[in-house]
């Protein structure tokens, strides 16, 4: 395989496979359930669709797991799409093009690294702590005492699900290098303004929340600056664009 179409297939398997299949599986992520009813109490049995949680349905603990199974993969190839975004960037682009492009790579790397430790913690390890707990048919303080140091984990400042350290870190990290991205695109003139807004919009709605609404919205409006950007570049001379 040629070094051009191996970035092709790269291109669409992290820029237009993975985001369309995040943008569907994120329709069953639910949201807002941390405080009203809590989150083990919400986790634990399937919901159907209600407007304060978002999600068209939720399928139970076992779903919470495959879900965030499928999503950390998808997300890293998200993330490498982005990079795929400022690749074309080297040595001899200059301030503030070439400055811009490393900073975009960074925060993707951090993206990368923190989103994959939230759903480690908080998506495919919680799903399965709930599922063995469930298991165990314990009794009723044993149940309540298990579901609160679960709760407290998913509100722990550092490692929890909403709103910690490592969630914020993930959810700044991926809008700040669709930011810079996109500036050091219009920068060095590879690309028009319209496609790089709709990316900084990804970033946004990715940073507010990757559950469902804000989610599918992000992942619509990644696949749509994506494919503008795709037929820009595949025109000759497409990444040097005259003002």
């Amino acid at each position: 395989m040629s070094e051009g179409t191996g970035r092709s297939v790269l291109w669409w398997l992290c820029l237009f496979f993975s985001p369309l299949v995040l943008l569907v599986i994120e329709l069953f992520h639910p949201a807002g359930f941390t405080t009203d009813p809590g989150m083990f109490a919400y986790l634990s049995k399937p919901e159907a669709y209600s407007p304060q949680h978002g999600a068209l349905a939720y399928f139970g603990p076992g779903w919470w797991f495959t879900l965030h199974m499928i999503q950390t993969v998808l997300m890293g190839l998200v993330a490498v799409g982005l990079w795929l975004l400022v690749d074309s960037f080297g040595p001899s682009d200059r301030r503030p093009a070439g400055i811009l492009a490393w900073l975009s790579r960074v925060a993707a790397f951090v993206f990368l690294i923190y989103y994959t430790a939230l759903d480690s913690i908080g998506g495919s390890g919680l799903g399965r702590t709930i599922e063995h707990t469930l298991a165990m048919n314990l009794p009723p303080d044993q149940l309540q005492a298990v579901a609160a140091v679960l709760d407290a984990t998913w509100t722990d400042p550092w490692v929890g699900g909403v709103g910690s350290f490592i969630s914020e870190t993930g959810s700044w990290a991926v809008f700040f290098a669709a930011l810079a991205a996109a500036g050091a695109l219009l920068a060095a003139k590879k690309a028009p303004w319209p496609p790089l807004v709709l990316l900084v919009a990804f970033g946004w709605e990715l940073q507010v929340s990757h559950a469902a609404p804000h989610g599918p919205i992000a992942f619509a409006l990644l696949l749509a600056a994506a494919f503008w950007l795709w037929w820009v570049w595949r025109r000759p001379a497409g990444r040097m664009l005259e003002t």
